[in-house]
């Protein structure tokens, strides 16, 4: 602990560029060395240098502070992205235990998620933590989830762990209908234009969802009382009232909208997606999916798993027919030669 903060000194000095970041790196490869937060004064044994004084830590209080410090001098240095991937992936057990007051690693969260891409997704993950074990106070994080949801999601590599994340996230039966309601048709709307392979994930996600919040069945069916606007409706139709453009979850009006756009994906010209997308159609009444069932598809396993089902049996039957013919023609010869 004594040679990382004297690396923190290091940090908080003047440095150029390079040396700061060689620093760091050196600062960092010491800090993941720190497994478990001591409890007692007796867990705090090994140092990397030998101490000046007879007790070189007074109490836990005080080692943990002096950790908190050597991170935060770490964040603070101008990290690289894979460094700051590294950081995100042990933080919620590894880096922050350390901090008494979460709210000082907001700053870096906050700037990991304005990185974009995968980095963004951890640091949501990584803000998850602070708000569901430290209780930590942060209104706008559906609002920067809800941003993530855009048209490359479902052609993303990493499109198993967002989903992984999103059902963790969205796991509470507490959260509003109308902010529900907004990721079930903004995910509905992608998914008319996402592949197959991501398609079978937002389905079965998406019918979750409808059976974790009854409150949001009403965009599966909606039942028109009026008679005079039913005739209007069957004459003139209706617009979409669901605003895509709106970057506020609770403000969509997603929740007064339809998933029609499952219903036009039973058309859709994969027939493993059609029958999945039948679902929303169907009773509702079957269990709730296990959703990684449908993740870590690839667009082979997918589309060409069947056809390689369908090629089997094209060649199958062609080697049946043309070992009928070879056995009819022999047949046939053998009767005319007697």
């Amino acid at each position: 602990m004594g040679l990382a903060n004297r690396n923190r000194t290091t940090l908080d000095s003047e440095l150029d560029i390079v040396t700061r970041k060689l620093v760091a790196t050196n600062s960092m490869s010491l800090l993941v060395t720190l497994q478990d937060v001591p409890k007692t004064s007796g867990d705090i044994q090994s140092f990397y240098i030998e101490s000046r004084s007879k007790k070189p830590i007074p109490s836990v209080q005080v080692y943990k502070e002096k950790a908190q410090a050597a991170w935060l001098a770490t964040m603070r240095s101008g990290l690289s992205k894979d460094q700051r991937k590294t950081i995100l992936t042990t933080f919620s057990y590894q880096i922050a235990p350390w901090f008494q007051q979460p709210e000082m690693l907001m700053d870096f969260l906050t700037d990991s998620y304005n990185v974009g891409g995968a980095t963004s997704l951890l640091a949501l993950s990584g803000l998850y933590y602070l708000i569901a074990e430290k209780n930590l106070d942060y209104p706008s994080f559906y609002l920067k989830l809800y941003s993530l949801l855009d048209d490359g999601l479902l052609h993303s590599k990493h499109r198993s762990r967002f989903f992984r994340l999103l059902d963790t996230f969205m796991a509470s039966t507490h959260l509003p209908a109308a902010m529900v309601a907004s990721f079930i048709k903004r995910l509905s709307r992608l998914a008319l234009h996402g592949p197959p392979a991501g398609v079978v994930v937002v389905v079965p996600w998406i019918y979750n969802m409808f059976k974790r919040h009854p409150s949001c069945t009403f965009m599966m069916h909606r039942e028109i009382r009026d008679p005079a606007l039913k005739a209007e409706l069957d004459e003139l139709g209706m617009d979409d009232p669901f605003a895509m453009d709106e970057p506020d979850p609770m403000l969509t009006n997603a929740i007064e909208s339809s998933v029609w756009e499952l219903e036009a994906l039973q058309s859709h010209y994969h027939p493993n997606v059609a029958t999945l997308a039948k679902i929303i159609s169907e009773q509702f009444t079957k269990r709730s999916y296990n959703l990684e069932d449908f993740l870590d598809h690839s667009y082979s396993a997918v589309c060409f798993t069947p056809l390689s089902s369908l090629f089997f049996s094209l060649s199958f039957s062609f080697s049946l027919s043309l070992s009928l013919s070879l056995s009819l023609s022999l047949s046939l010869s053998l009767s005319l030669h007697c």
